[in-house]
């Protein structure tokens, strides 16, 4: 038994690295936080085919710039992930030849009769404007009285300009870009090309992803290994005692490969943001063995079963297993991580510690009457501090914030958004139970705003098709042909538009929907889908089949929805915690009560001086009820004694080390946990010198 914690350590580190490879680490920090609902629209936005566009501007408005970025273009081509490189919007060849097949069906028809007499006039008018112009005027052989209308995306320029700045080339790749490994080695690709020209710049989306999750990556590795070197070093100078200190050790690592390997049973990948957050769950853990160790419970003659030490086990453990339960992965996963973590942690502290053979410690036993602050006076006080703090606190609803703040690339993002000369569009996800209502709804959404571009732009729903072929076969184009025929001649014209008109009467409404389009349908969970773009400016009512994507609305509409299921759960837990104050303090329930309400009066007052209140502030804020409660557990008797104020002491220390390295994180998720503890167990030290 003297090994039974060594080789537990070895079993878990050995079935640990048996599953390390099938293990997925994330560090994708905001898509976590979107509601399922997001997630499906974003998901089936991309499988439709919004391609991630990376685009790149070339300094200087010359001739020299054009070539270099057409020299960066070709390199581009030679990158297998990327789909396509462009200087301007074009169709491609094969589009262009269906548009041109399919032009009578697609272009809006005016339904006018033409008299010989007014086909002339606009023959002979068509005849001068020729003759006088003096530089290329287009003319449509095929539709030459401009009965047809196609709509256009509008001016085309030779190439696009980032104003202020120089020319600019889009590059589109269909990878899927929430995958940081095939995100990071497009990234690493399109850089080392860009690494060869001067003067370039480039934005992406998965940019974002890719340098924010390496920083994250980076700042939660340096986090975990701050928090590591000084926890080792309080313990080794607390304890002074080689085998409890390296018995302690193994435990937590115990505690740690537990809760990685139970969480991955659970979630695809594990965020790396969650293990930085689970050595500081360590520190909770490390409590129970200082108060065994110093109630000299380690040695079999000694030891008997703490009850508040249960008591506080389990009220943490309550608080995280309810949060367990929130529809919020990276909270869910937070509190799963530390409810394995201190299960793990407590069992062996009792269990398995008492037949390590550690020496008891050396200190001088004492009780005596608590003589400090009345604990009613800390409850009024605390109150009043909430009161005051709640009516000054803001909800900061950008999820955004609570990721690394990448400067150069908010600012390249902000310089493209201003700079970039092309029409703003909004994206409009449409659906419909068969591809003939999915037309049909887009072409009422068309109706309402004729801009519209999209699906609708190359096919025609079944209904209108119809309609459009009866109205195109009530009309006498065979007359109209023999006129032009002979007026065109009559006029000075050769044979220019003998094809003017030809084939109205074979139109079918069967057309193809191939790859080129630049709009797709797709199915998805039994119903249809295709995406579309709208001009920014105009209003959209969103109905049952339309939704506008709008991620930044979507994030803000999600942090609404996070916030209420926080605020939910919370309620949940301190009424859980409430109700084991009563069941267990009975009449010293204020005792406990103001460790519950005094820290967390002090954390709040804080936030709303100097900060906005996010999400994060709250979930820590249920960390600090669960830990702060404990020392309540832990000294609601009236008689306490050395052990207890030195166990508690050192417990708070240790926390204060484990969670105040979260405060040098450059990432605010995790220093938003580090600041809410770290003054919480600061005002619990406070508490303790004015309460005893």
């Amino acid at each position: 038994m003297r090994y039974s914690n060594l080789l537990i350590f070895i079993g878990l580190a050995i079935v640990y690295s048996l599953f390390f490879s099938h293990i997925r680490y994330s560090t994708n920090f905001l898509e976590i936080f979107f509601t399922k609902k997001s997630v499906k629209v974003l998901n089936i936005a991309k499988k439709i085919g919004s391609n991630e566009e990376i685009l790149i501007a070339k300094k200087d408005f010359t001739q020299e710039s054009k070539n270099e970025l057409r020299k960066i273009a070709s390199e581009l081509q030679n990158i297998p992930e990327i789909q396509e490189v462009y200087f301007q919007n074009t169709l491609s060849p094969k589009l262009k030849e269906y548009m041109v097949k399919n032009y009578y069906l697609l272009a809006d028809f005016k339904n006018e009769r033409l008299s010989s007499k007014q086909i002339e006039q606009k023959f002979q008018a068509l005849y001068q404007r020729l003759h006088d112009s003096v530089l290329y005027e287009p003319v449509n052989p095929y539709d030459p009285l401009a009965l047809f209308t196609l709509k256009e995306e509008g001016e085309r320029e030779d190439v696009f300009k980032l104003n202020g700045f120089g020319y600019l080339i889009k590059a589109t790749t269909n990878i899927d870009t929430s995958s940081a490994d095939l995100s990071q080695r497009l990234y690493d690709k399109v850089n080392h090309i860009l690494s060869g020209h001067k003067d370039v710049i480039a934005i992406a989306p998965f940019f974002y992803l890719v340098e924010n999750s390496n920083h994250i990556k980076s700042d939660a590795q340096r986090i975990m290994l701050i928090a590591t070197i000084l926890l080792l070093i309080l313990y080794f100078f607390i304890l002074k005692n080689s085998k409890l200190f390296i018995n302690s050790i193994l435990a937590i690592g115990s505690s740690i490969l537990g809760a990685v390997m139970i969480s991955s049973l659970f979630y695809e990948s594990i965020n790396l943001l969650t293990l930085a957050f689970g050595v500081s769950i360590t520190t909770i853990s490390i409590d129970y063995m200082f108060h065994y160790y110093f109630h000299n419970n380690f040695t079999p003659k000694t030891s008997h079963f703490q009850k508040n030490v249960f008591y506080g086990f389990l009220t943490t453990f309550g608080v995280f297993i309810i949060f367990s339960f929130i529809d919020i992965e990276f909270f869910s996963q937070l509190a799963l991580f530390g409810a394995v973590s201190i299960s793990i942690a407590f069992l062996i502290f009792s269990f398995i510690f008492v037949h390590l053979g550690i020496k008891e410690p050396n200190i001088i036993k004492e009780e005596r009457e608590r003589k400090g602050l009345h604990p009613l006076y800390v409850v009024i006080f605390s109150i009043v501090l909430l009161a005051i703090s709640f009516q000054n606190l803001e909800f900061d609803y950008e999820l955004k914030n609570l990721d690394y703040q990448n400067k150069k690339l908010i600012d390249t993002s902000k310089r493209f958004n201003e700079g970039f000369n092309q029409k703003g569009y909004q994206k409009l996800l449409i659906s419909g139970k068969t591809k003939e209502q999915l037309l049909e709804n887009y072409e009422a959404i068309s109706d309402e705003h004729p801009s519209m571009l999209g699906i609708g732009r190359f096919v025609l729903s079944q209904k209108k098709c119809m309609q459009k072929l009866l109205t195109l076969r009530q009309y006498n184009f065979r007359t109209l042909r023999d006129n032009i025929k002979n007026i065109s001649k009559k006029v000075g014209f050769s044979e220019s538009f003998e094809k003017a008109y030809n084939g109205t009467e074979k139109l079918n409404c069967d057309p193809p929907i191939f790859d080129d389009f630049k709009f797709k349908i797709i199915k998805e969970e039994n119903l249809y889908y295709t995406l579309a773009l709208i001009d920014q400016k105009e209003k959209i009512k969103e109905k049952s089949y339309l939704q506008v994507i709008d991620i930044g609305k979507m994030l803000k509409q999600d942090m609404k929805e996070i916030r209420e299921r926080l605020i939910t759960f919370v309620y949940i837990s301190m009424a859980f915690i409430l109700l084991l104050l009563l069941f267990i303090a009975k009449k010293d329930f204020y005792y406990p009560l103001m460790y519950f309400l005094f820290p967390v009066s002090i954390v709040l007052f804080t936030i709303s001086l100097f900060f906005k209140i996010n999400i994060m502030h709250i979930f820590a804020l249920i960390i600090l009820l669960a830990i702060s409660v404990d020392y309540g557990f832990y000294l609601y008797e009236k008689k306490n004694t050395s052990a207890v104020k030195i166990a508690i002491k050192y417990a708070l220390l240790s926390t204060f080390c484990g969670f105040g390295s979260l405060v040098l994180s450059n990432t605010v998720a995790l220093f938003s946990i580090g600041m809410v503890i770290t003054l919480g167990i600061s005002a619990i030290f406070l508490l303790l010198y004015v309460s005893l």
